[in-house]
């Protein structure tokens, strides 16, 4: 440890004010020691420099006003209800403020009748009492003598707003972090100088300093929108040390290890091919040439397939998987739920009937598991297709080859790592339907080669997706049962099992019963949930696919894993309450033939609302990528598929939507800096090597550095 670190690792208790109570609710932000509270950085900021008058306060705005106290009180509102008012004077008028949790002794004490107050907050009117309000504001007393004015953390200039928790207020995180600053020399900044210069970035503790107290004529529109150099110089730390840290997990992925490549060639190629009952897309033969010279080579593979919904990933994995069993190897695929990975299991099955190559399926409800496990410890079996129950401990292989995670992202960092131990430095291939946006994929899989099967196979018919409301619910139903009635079949999905009186929603168990004998009557119905048994999910799924049903009632349980071509309709109730990415996955479930499919969201908001808007993305597009870009736009990369899983660490100020540019400074500098120096051996690195060793050594799975 530097003598730098000393004083920032020390607990934040002993800031000036906080004490063990208040540390115990900062540890709650992450607050921990004296650096994580200098870079518990503002939210956003307030314009607290300029004072009004109480007539110049306009309804809707944050403003601050010097007035006195007129008269303070709580008051009763009906049914037990409190409230305490206290009416503020100036020159020009009245302004009432309220508060609705208070204790009434301790605030008529403290709004002394003539008592001069600073009083902040967003500008109501009352039209009952007819005044300008405002509640809960944040108030300061002003000296008798003026003593102090000037000096305050809350008022006379732009003012930071940070994030809270409960029992801390804004003052007093605001009184922790001014108090903090006096540590900024200990502060050392793990960018070397000589990028703070090429990129013309500020120093460190400056750029700390500026961002909790921005200088009396900052441009506060500039901190609003985070484009001042200051909050330039900590978004680009934040995403230098992620990106120097996947630099580092992909150079140690790429380490060679001589003789270590497996045998791949034109010859090989070719007789998989034949087992195939379709040609390959131009798009599946160029993520097949990409994917064997990777296992060709003499460092293990670590790629990252994306491909829309129905692009022919699969095929694409079985292929790897070939190539890893030619050369006496195992490969195992691992997939999030029963349901896909019995899919999986049976599609690869029908394609490889009198090869030779024997594959197992292994999931929690597998019968006679000890086989299985004994079959797959001596290399009987070639490939495993299962859930996680393939990272269980009592499953070992002979010689794991090549790892394959499909819908990467319901799986966790740990489990992921875990299959891939089950090798001595198998080959990854890590597969997703749910498009990744670049930006995102920079940052979730920087480690990562990737490959983008960007091309549908032939003769898929078309997906017209309608919205519909409850004035117009029976034209969704009829299609439903027009469809059936030329012989196709449908997909109801509903958010829940059970119905929630709460949230007033259907639910797939009532209406299930409801449409038995109402609208589906005589018609064929099943259904599929998370809280069934394995058995009865697998026995609904069979009796789908073998055409024994006609609507499978469901909830998202059948979003990855089936595959019915004579499916045509998808009717998704509250389509609103799902998210762009998942609504594509679904409506993926259909348009699998060459009939025209239907995808119908039935919703509950109107149009002008924010969710009818979402609705209308869905309606105009079927390119999983621009929806996976808006997906992202609308809910932000903290609620993006996988971001949760990804175990990378949360970003405190750099957003990677707004700051992408500053994003990909970020990653070439980290990357070229790991490629001239890979062991951070170099004085100037030390404080890199240092910060990535104890910050993100577990996340990145780096080991030791240097």
């Amino acid at each position: 440890m530097t003598n730098k670190s000393i004083d920032i690792d020390q607990p934040v208790q002993y800031i000036k004010g906080v004490g063990p109570k208040k540390a115990e609710r900062f540890e709650k932000l992450g607050v921990k020691t004296v650096g994580d509270l200098l870079f518990h950085l503002p939210l956003r900021y307030e314009d607290r420099s300029k004072f009004k008058t109480i007539a110049e306060l306009e309804v809707g705005e944050v403003a601050v006003v010097k007035a006195k106290v007129k008269s303070a009180r709580a008051m009763f509102r009906g049914r037990g209800r409190r409230m305490f008012e206290v009416a503020f004077a100036d020159s020009t008028g009245i302004l009432r403020a309220n508060w609705f949790s208070f204790s009434s002794k301790a605030l008529t004490t403290r709004f002394a009748e003539g008592t001069e107050w600073i009083v902040s907050g967003k500008v109501s009117f009352n039209r009952f009492r007819g005044s300008k309000t405002i509640t809960h504001p944040d108030t300061e007393a002003v000296s008798p003598d003026g003593e102090g004015e000037g000096e305050s953390l809350n008022f006379g200039h732009i003012t930071p707003i940070y994030p809270l928790t409960e029992g801390l207020s804004q003052k007093s995180v605001r009184s922790a972090a001014h108090a903090a600053l006096r540590y900024l020399d200990h502060l050392a900044d793990f960018v070397p100088e000589s990028l703070n210069r090429r990129y013309k970035l500020p120093s460190l503790a400056q750029s700390v300093k500026r961002t909790h107290w921005p200088e009396e004529d900052a441009d506060i529109e500039a901190f609003a929108e985070f484009k001042t150099r200051e909050q330039k110089k900590l978004i680009f730390n934040e995403f230098f040390l992620i990106q120097a840290g996947l630099a580092l997990k992909r150079n140690k992925a790429k380490q060679t290890y001589p003789g270590s490549g497996m045998s791949v060639n034109e010859s090989l190629i070719s007789k998989i091919k034949k087992l195939l009952p379709f040609t390959l897309t131009n798009a599946q033969e160029r993520v097949l040439k990409e994917i064997s010279a990777d296992m060709g080579a003499d460092s293990p593979m670590s790629r990252l397939l994306q491909g829309d919904v129905g692009s022919g990933k699969t095929v694409i994995a079985l292929s790897a998987a070939l190539i890893a069993v030619h050369n006496k190897k195992q490969a195992a695929i691992m997939a999030p739920t029963e349901i896909l990975a019995t899919q999986h299991y049976r599609n690869i099955m029908s394609l490889l009937q009198d090869t030779g190559v024997n594959v197992a399926l292994l999931t929690s409800g597998s019968p006679a598991k000890k086989q299985a496990y004994e079959s797959i410890q001596s290399g009987k079996t070639h490939i495993v297709v299962g859930t996680h129950a393939i990272i269980q401990d009592a499953v070992g292989f002979k010689d794991l080859g090549l790892a394959i995670i499909d819908e990467q992202h319901r799986f966790g960092v740990t489990q992921r790592a875990s299959l891939i131990g089950k090798g001595s430095r198998p080959h990854t291939l890590i597969m997703t339907a749910t498009p990744i946006p670049r930006t995102l994929a920079m940052t979730l899989y920087g480690d990562l080669d990737v490959s983008v099967i960007d091309e549908l196979p032939p003769g898929r018919g078309s997906i017209v997706t309608r919205i519909h409301q409850p004035s117009n619910r029976l034209s969704a139903i009829q299609v439903v049962r027009d469809q059936v009635s030329a012989g196709r079949q449908a997909f109801i999905v509903y958010p829940l099992v059970d119905e929630s009186e709460k949230l007033q929603l259907k639910a797939a168990t009532a209406m299930f019963e409801q449409f038995k004998k109402g609208e589906f009557e005589g018609l064929k119905l099943g259904l599929t949930h998370g809280r069934m048994k394995s058995a009865e999910k697998e026995e609904a799924m069979e009796r789908f696919t073998r055409k024994q049903i006609d609507i499978l009632i469901s909830t998202t349980v059948i979003e990855v894993g089936i595959d019915q071509p004579n499916a045509t309709v998808m009717m998704i109730e509250h389509a609103d309450r799902f998210g762009l990415s998942q609504l594509h996955q679904l409506r993926g479930r259909v348009g699998r033939s060459v009939h025209r499919s239907y995808c119908l969201l039935m919703a509950g908001a109107g149009p002008g609302t924010p969710a009818w808007d979402r609705l209308r993305i869905m309606e105009k597009s079927q390119d999983g990528f621009k929806i996976a870009e808006a997906d992202l736009q609308l809910r932000g990369s903290g609620d993006f598929f996988g971001v949760k899983q990804s175990g990378l660490p949360e970003l405190k100020i750099g957003n990677i939507l707004r700051d992408h540019k500053i994003l990909s400074e970020a990653r070439k500098a980290a990357f070229t800096l790991i490629e001239k120096d890979p062991g951070l051996s170099k004085p100037e690195h030390a404080e890199l090597r240092r910060a990535l060793t104890e910050r993100w050594r577990d996340r990145f799975e780096l080991g030791e550095i240097g």
